[in-house]
This record gives C-alpha cells, structure tokens and sequence, in this order.
C-alpha cells in the first residue's frame, strides 16, 4: 500500500469518527435521538435519527422529551393551563397520559433522516464501529487490485567499444 494511500485512510477514518463524536456528544447546539418505535409513524418512522435542538415550543410541533427513563419524541399538541404540555404519536389513537414539565422538553426536531439511527446503533457498538474501518480498508485494497503499474527500468545504455583506425 502506498504511503498517500495510507494517509488517505487514515484521514477518512478520523473524519468519519470525528463527525461521530462531535454528533452524538452534544458539542454543537444539536443533539441526536434513535428513534426505536413506529409510534411517529409515518411522520418519522422507527430506526430514524432525530436532530433535536432547543427552541421556543409551538402547539404541532416535534419535540423530543425525557419521559419514563428515556427519550421520547412526539407531537405537541396541547400547552395546559399548569404550564404542562401534553403530546401525542402520530400514530397513537390517544394523547400519552403524562403531563410534560417543559424542563422535560430537550428540543424541537429540525430533521429525521430514516435509517440513520439504525447506524448510529451499529456505529456505537464497538463491533460495529471495527466492521465498518474493516470494510473501509478491504474496499480500499479492492479497488486498488489490477491499478499497480510496475515502475520501468530505464534502459541503461551501453557503449559499443568500436575498433578505431588511427
């Protein structure tokens, strides 16, 4: 493998890992949810990533919330008198029998790109991540199969040693 090459690699890998990090570690003003039910269903389907940030909370809205020991996100769809908010999944016949303190809120949902959650499962799970580098070095060396060009030798010239007459 050629040096550039290498290099190449490992800049791919640290970029790849490091936009994983600075996602799902709260650096930038987004956070990142997986969604594991179909409750939003078909709004945002089970195995999508949520992009959530913090926002000023509308009736209709996206929010994601801590509720039950974990995170839920849902439709807002009622602010009580109490100043507690009342949610719903889309795909929920019925409003989620809690009363949300809005310190529960974490955020609006901006984005939810499907399947993506399903990777950042893979991703977080130490097999997963290695599969992933694994497969990126053996895609690498692949590709690189059959553009080898050997280097030519130059020719070395050789003088003739003439017989000269003088």
């Amino acid at each position: 493998m050629r040096r550039g090459r290498v290099v190449s690699l490992i800049v791919a890998a640290f970029v790849v890992l490091s936009a994983f990090v600075i996602l799902t570690s709260g650096i930038l003003p987004y956070r990142v949810f997986i969604v594991h039910t179909g409750s939003m269903e078909p709004t945002i389907s089970s195995r999508s990533a949520v992009i959530v940030r913090e926002h000023v909370y509308r009736v209709g809205q996206t929010i994601s919330f801590y509720e039950q020991g974990g995170v839920i996100t849902h439709r807002l769809i009622r602010i009580n008198t109490d100043g507690t908010a009342t949610t719903k999944g889309d795909a929920n016949s019925t409003p989620d029998p809690w009363k949300l303190k809005p310190s529960a809120i974490i955020g609006e949902v901006v984005a939810s790109p499907p399947e993506v959650g399903y990777w950042l499962m893979y991703l977080r799970n130490p097999f997963g991540l290695t599969s992933v580098f694994i497969s990126i070095i053996v895609c690498w060396q692949v590709s690189s199969l059959g553009t080898h060009t050997p280097t030519r030798h130059k020719r070395v010239k050789r003088h003739k040693i003439q017989n000269v007459l003088v």
